[in-house]
């Protein structure tokens, strides 16, 4: 009876022990997945400072639009203002075109006759006076052609121009007594160059305007 009786008691006792264990085992699975359900969470938590920066960048994008437009209003008022600089800087040049054109015509079709200077500038001289609309015929002040054609000239013309450095005395004595005589304008000229000539045409044109 004692060995029976000390048989079952270690059977029992090893049924417990294995029960003991199997609950062991059990509430360690059960805490391994509160452990799991407790972690599980923290990931959405974790992308919770992404979500935070798209909204922080959320409000600068009507910012970044409203930047756009002020960019693009004051590109348009640049070149709005660069297409109003370049007319007016157009109508400046016609108003100078028309006004030396103004100029010019009031010597149009009119004669001059200019004695002496140098024979290389005489191309150049007609030249100017052609642009003004004006005639020019030239004698060389006694060089190569008589004075007296001086005489045969001037009733012909409108006025003569002389360069005072560039004629001979009896030449200019010759001019001077036929400007008087025939009621011409007679205009001595500093000397033989182009734009001396030129500065006389301009300033007669600009004093005929004016009258």
């Amino acid at each position: 009876m004692n060995s029976m009786t000390a048989g079952r008691m270690e059977s029992v006792l090893k049924a417990m022990i294995a029960e003991r264990d199997r609950r062991i085992a059990d509430l360690e699975r059960q805490l391994a997945a509160l452990k799991k359900q407790m972690a599980g969470p923290q990931e959405p938590a974790a992308a919770a400072p992404a979500a935070s920066k798209i909204e922080v960048k959320a409000p600068q994008a009507p910012r970044s639009v409203e930047v756009t437009k002020v960019k693009r209003r004051t590109g348009e008022a640049e070149r709005k203002a660069m297409r109003e600089k370049h007319r007016q800087q157009q109508q400046a040049r016609q108003q100078d075109s028309d006004a030396q054109k103004g100029d010019k015509a009031g010597l149009e079709g009119r004669s001059f006759l200019y004695v002496g200077g140098r024979d290389c500038q005489v191309a150049h001289l007609r030249q100017i006076a052609s642009s003004y609309g004006a005639n020019l015929i030239h004698h060389d002040g006694g060089l190569r052609e008589a004075v007296s054609r001086i005489d045969n000239v001037l009733p012909s013309v409108d006025c003569v121009f002389c360069p005072i450095d560039c004629i001979s005395h009896d030449a200019c004595i010759r001019v001077k007594t036929g400007c008087k005589k025939w009621e011409k304008a007679f205009v001595p000229l500093r000397n033989g160059s182009k734009s001396s000539f030129e500065r006389a045409l301009q300033s007669m044109s600009q004093g005929d305007n004016t009258q």
